[in-house]
């Protein structure tokens, strides 16, 4: 009976492995979506300061992150629609990536309109609070590289925390392109290669 108990119970954590792999890699378009929006936020911020027009930052982060939300959102409605079961994997990442969205766009927001956090700190914050998220993602799913990548935002956040100045922005729209954009594309090259030999 106990024997019976532990291949039942390894049988499901090989389920949830694979629910994983094929529900990351279906998101890499999302991922790279919201690099973009980073990048561009973070480029256009370093603009800003360099000229001067001060006045154009909050803007500028309310039209990205405003078409981010309404990206995803979309997105998880016609998920939603064309999906008949939401599978623990689903929910899992879901969980983690629109808890760890809210997150990041209310430290944001708090912090252009309210002061609530010396601006020069974000940049650190941002890093650290993405290496969580993939911490979560990959210790879920198994993937021990994705791991490294949340080591990789942990590393990078530490070092903005202790350069606190504009050109930090440079180092964290590389770090987008590198440590967010970078692991999408391999989620995309997973996931054809599983429906591949699903083929």
């Amino acid at each position: 009976m106990h024997e019976s108990a532990v291949h039942e119970d390894l049988a499901w954590i090989r389920s949830l492995m694979d629910e994983s792999h094929r529900f990351l890699g279906g998101t890499w378009r999302h991922q790279v979506v919201w690099g973009i929006v980073g990048v561009t936020g973070m480029l256009g911020t370093y603009v800003s300061l360099s000229t001067g027009r001060f006045g154009l930052i909050p803007w500028l982060w309310v039209v990205s992150i405003g078409g981010g939300w309404f990206y995803s959102l979309v997105v998880a409605r016609r998920a939603e629609t064309s999906a008949a079961v939401r599978n623990a994997a689903a929910r899992a990442f879901g969980g983690i990536w629109i808890g760890l969205g809210v997150t990041l766009t209310l430290l944001g927001g708090l912090t252009l309109f309210t002061g609530a956090l010396e601006p020069s700190a974000l940049s650190g914050v941002i890093a650290l609070v993405f290496g969580s998220g993939y911490f979560a993602s990959g210790f879920v799913a198994g993937l021990r590289w994705m791991q490294g990548v949340a080591v990789g935002w942990w590393v990078g956040g530490v070092v903005l925390l202790y350069w606190p100045s504009p050109s930090g922005l440079l180092l964290l729209a590389a770090m987008i392109v590198v440590l967010e954009i970078g692991p999408a594309l391999r989620l995309r090259a997973i996931a054809n290669r599983a429906d591949t030999l699903r083929g």
